[in-house]
């Protein structure tokens, strides 16, 4: 199974009939194939495919838009998103969020940026990715935002460590090899780990899981089986996250949004391998930790 050839990322899948993989199998079907092997012969067999629903997002009654998810984690995928997008306005106090699967509905009730509910068509950004994922922040609206100021930092053993525990527990993309991951870490361990069909709905659910835990993101990590894109940045920048890290590759435009806001971010993570593009004084060496470049 491959991931859109978006870098490698292996690891062990959970035992079978672990409760991971229970939960894990709820989002797929079943589906008759026919596979052909490396001679060219043919068998006819079952596949597992993995089962998103559109579900469209309600924010005091009105309409705001509609995404390709999968159908669960949905109130840390809405609180996340909200947050991301900077709809929220009361920090302090979550929204009201229900479910209804036979509509698709996600429906949120609290206090909003009725500005930015209006404009949010018209400032949408198609992302470089799948599920219908994107941002409504542009450059301007990055404004809003606050410079990361963090105290993280990490040893680039450590996230190698994390790396690899990370890609043991996407239990669903070793079934169908059909989604995104996110997880959400410490210095020290592994914390919340989201999947999804997009991996800009896999870094919401997994920030919606923090912000209803109430954990602190100015001390987190976030690693991300995708595209370290500039929409996935923009996200990390609007939760105030210092550390962003990816299996995969940047661009040009995320990275020159993480240097403006002093995100690290740290690519092509590949065992005890990484480009670290920005923020370097946080990924710190075995050897001599203390003596690193600053940002440019």
């Amino acid at each position: 199974m491959n991931q859109e050839s978006e870098g490698q990322w292996q690891g062990v899948p959970e035992t079978d009939g672990s409760k991971a993989e229970k939960r894990a199998r709820e989002q797929t079907v079943s589906w008759p194939i026919r596979r052909f092997d490396r001679s060219g012969c043919s068998s006819e067999l079952s596949d597992i495919v993995v089962r998103e629903q559109r579900i469209e997002l309600v924010l005091n009654d009105i309409p705001v838009l509609a995404m390709l998810a999968l159908p669960r984690d949905v109130q840390a995928l809405a609180l996340g998103f909200l947050a991301s997008e900077g709809l929220w306005l009361d920090r302090g106090r979550l929204p009201d969020v229900s479910f209804d699967s036979a509509k698709g509905e996600l429906r949120c009730v609290g206090a909003f940026d009725e500005a930015a509910i209006e404009g949010i068509h018209r400032r949408w950004t198609f992302g470089t990715g799948c599920g219908g994922g994107g941002t409504g922040r542009d450059p301007s609206r990055l404004s809003d935002c606050q410079p990361i100021i963090s105290t993280m930092s990490v040893r680039a053993s450590r996230l190698s460590i994390l790396g690899k525990e990370f890609a043991r527990r996407t239990v669903l993309f070793h079934l169908t090899g059909g989604v995104h991951a996110c997880a959400l870490a410490d210095d020290k361990e592994l914390l919340l780990v989201a999947e999804d069909v997009g991996r800009h709905n896999a870094f919401d659910k997994v920030a919606g899981m923090a912000l209803l835990e109430g954990r602190d993101l100015s001390q987190s990590i976030v690693l991300s089986t995708g595209r370290l894109s500039a929409e996935i940045v923009a996200k990390a920048i609007a939760h105030g996250i210092p550390v962003l890290v990816s299996f995969s590759a940047p661009t040009a435009m995320g990275v020159r949004w993480a240097g403006r806001f002093g995100l690290t971010l740290v690519g092509f993570l590949r065992g005890k391998r990484m480009n670290v593009y920005t923020g370097y004084q946080r990924v710190l060496s075995d050897d001599a930790a203390e003596d690193v470049p600053t940002d440019a």
